[in-house]
């Protein structure tokens, strides 16, 4: 099992969760998709060059950290996706209300932080904080009255929701919430999440040191 991959993406660090959660053994390979040469060789692997890019036994690609993780839900233990059908459903649709309008926003502050004042879209920005703001309404609210995002157990819209709230950390601060900050304690002191996010930290400081020097 070929894991294709980088450290510093929120949609990679999503899998790498639900991996390690799993303790799945893979093979992985560090895509620098910031190099051209690295992405026209990746392409000709994944047309769409996008990371995450699971490559099974039989050579079939999964993409996308959902279908990821469903797969793996699959073949190994424990389950991210578990329940009746109610339940299922409730966990994807946090998933996806994690990626879309949480992990998505977080980046694009984080991203247009980085740019010149000049230079940045303030209508995203605007968007971006609107959206953060509802999220953090709803999960304050949510949280209240469970452990995790789905209820008492870990699940694939935990997964989702950690990459989003490591990088909101630098662009969306949570502090004031006393629920989310809770929940993020309770996800940070994960074993699985620790050794992603500190996979992470020498990339995205290599990462904003050279961003600070262009």
């Amino acid at each position: 099992m070929k894991f294709y991959y980088h450290p510093i993406s929120s949609y990679c660090q999503k899998v790498l969760v639900a991996m390690y959660e799993k303790g799945i053994e893979f093979e992985p390979h560090i895509v620098a998709l910031m190099d051209p040469e690295a992405r026209a060789q990746y392409r000709e692997l994944y047309p769409m060059g996008k990371v995450p890019l699971l490559v099974v036994d039989d050579d079939h690609p999964i993409p996308e950290s959902s279908t990821i993780i469903e797969y793996l839900d699959g073949i190994a233990e424990p389950k991210l996706v578990f329940g009746d059908a109610d339940q299922r459903r409730k966990i994807r649709f946090k998933d996806r209300m994690f990626d879309l309008y949480l992990n998505e926003s977080v980046s694009t502050l984080l991203f247009q932080s980085m740019k010149p004042e000049s230079e940045r879209d303030q209508e995203r920005i605007d968007t971006s904080k609107f959206r953060i703001d509802t999220m953090y309404g709803f999960m304050e609210q949510e949280l209240g009255e469970q452990p995790f995002s789905n209820g008492e157990e870990f699940s694939m819209s935990d997964c989702a929701a950690t990459p989003a709230l490591f990088y909101a950390q630098r662009s969306a601060p949570f502090n004031s919430y006393e629920n989310i900050s809770a929940y993020w304690d309770r996800l940070a002191s994960r074993p699985s999440i620790r050794r992603v996010m500190s996979e992470a930290e020498p990339h995205l400081k290599a990462f904003m040191k050279e961003d600070a020097a262009a």
